[in-house]
């Protein structure tokens, strides 16, 4: 039975492509689905999609990348990356790509990098059975540079009836006996490149005629892992449960569940339980969300990414959590101060210092809110404040009900100290 080669634009180049079996592509599907169904259980990536991407980019796990650095996804270094790296010629020579210590860690990785990309968040609004809007929004998103890499992926999930594995995933149980064991493509399905050797782009190409990943800086080492080496098992059973190991923004994390207390979490992981609550930014009343990173070293003060739209309900500390930074960099760098709350919609830096105003609520007391959302606040008589030994900027600022970012504006401030006896401009006409 023929077999169509799937990786089209492959073909219009000239490139030599041969297809793998179905049978390879079965083996890869039965070897991997139960960390993709984990993975969509935990993020809401399709189980389809991640599978399928997997073996278009992997070539089965044949591809170069796969076999000597367990990367099934093509995935390139980047700013926030501190493992070890390979060296590979993608579409510049000697490219940095991540390397890892399990194919097992590759699929997680490729979860959080997809839910952790700004550019990806359209994608998680869509229902968790809409592969082909995910196809085609990965596309959009900029994964991939192959006109064709919706089709390719819709394609493979189709002729494999992988969507079965996304409606099992959502009966919250892992198929018992093997989905695809007896399943046999039809004549027109898609065949699988084998090693392919273009991957997707995850950032915008850079021009030739600049420098590429060297603008990143990024610290490489020469590993090169061999094929055979043993994989290393993330996840640690402690009590009974599974604890998920992360690595965001180059800071180590484990995925918290309800079913796990963060004293054990200190305790498997030798980190004292203050430390782990100065490391999350959180107290012993502060509400731990199922899913939410616990971080186990100090969070870093900025990461790699530049900005984040805040959805409806979302605070400073979940960004905060979701990106591996201090939050107390965040507001710093964002201009507010910690009793404000940022309005659903606003867009949150990340890095750098923000320059235009924010809207926000000021949470009082009682924890309710003080409307402030005019951003630039209503500056229309000549006022001065001298500074008080209990004044803070955000008092000062909820006193004359002018924004924070306006008053440091207004005197030059780089950040939130202020000084006893020092003379606040609170507006001009």
């Amino acid at each position: 039975m023929r077999l169509f080669v799937c990786c089209i634009s492959l073909l219009l180049s000239g490139l030599a492509v041969q297809a793998q079996s179905p049978k390879a592509v079965m083996d890869y599907v039965e070897k991997y689905k139960n960390i993709a169904i984990a993975e969509m259980k935990l993020t809401g990536i399709p189980a389809s999609v991640t599978l399928a991407q997997g073996i278009h980019e992997s070539g089965c796990g044949q591809s170069v990348l796969a076999l000597n650095s367990n990367n099934h996804f093509g995935i390139k270094c980047h700013n926030e990356w501190s493992g070890a790296s390979y060296r590979h010629d993608d579409d510049q020579p000697q490219e940095c790509f991540r390397v890892y210590k399990s194919p097992e860690e590759s699929f997680k990785d490729h979860s959080d990098f997809l839910k952790n990309r700004p550019r990806y968040a359209g994608l998680f609004k869509l229902q968790p059975t809409d592969y082909k809007g995910w196809a085609r929004g990965l596309k959009a998103a900029g994964y991939a540079t192959n006109p064709q890499y919706p089709q390719i992926i819709i394609g493979l999930i189709e002729a494999y009836k992988l969507y079965d594995l996304d409606k099992e995933a959502l009966k919250g149980d892992a198929p018992a006996t093997p989905v695809l064991a007896t399943a046999t493509p039809s004549g027109s399905a898609p065949g699988v490149p084998a090693a392919p050797t273009q991957y997707p782009q995850y950032m915008p190409v850079q021009p030739h005629a600049s420098a590429p990943a060297a603008v990143e800086t990024i610290k490489v080492k020469a590993v090169a892992p061999s094929a055979t080496s043993p994989a290393t098992q993330i996840n640690t059973a402690y009590g009974g449960v599974q604890l998920d190991e992360r690595l965001i923004n180059g800071v180590r994390a484990v995925v918290y569940k309800p079913s796990v207390t963060l004293p054990a979490i200190g305790q498997k992981y030798n980190v004292p339980l203050e430390n782990l609550y100065a490391y999350n930014d959180m107290t012993a009343a502060t509400s731990v969300k199922n899913g939410e990173y616990i971080y186990l070293e100090k969070k870093k003060s900025e990461t790699s990414y530049y900005q984040y739209e805040l959805a409806e309900g979302e605070t400073m500390r979940d960004v905060a959590q979701k990106f591996g930074v201090q939050v107390a960099d965040l507001y710093k760098r964002n201009g507010i101060d910690k009793n404000c709350q940022p309005l659903a919609g606003q867009v949150i830096v990340l890095r750098g210092t923000r320059e235009t105003p924010l809207k926000f609520h000021v949470v009082d007391n009682d924890g309710k809110n003080i409307p402030a959302d005019a951003g630039t606040g209503a500056l229309n008589d000549t006022k001065y404040h001298r500074v008080e030994d209990s004044d803070t900027l955000y008092s000062i600022a909820r006193q004359y009900n002018v924004p924070v970012e306006d008053l440091m504006r207004l005197n030059g401030l780089k950040d939130n100290d202020i000084k006893i006896g020092q003379t606040l401009l609170i507006s001009s006409l």
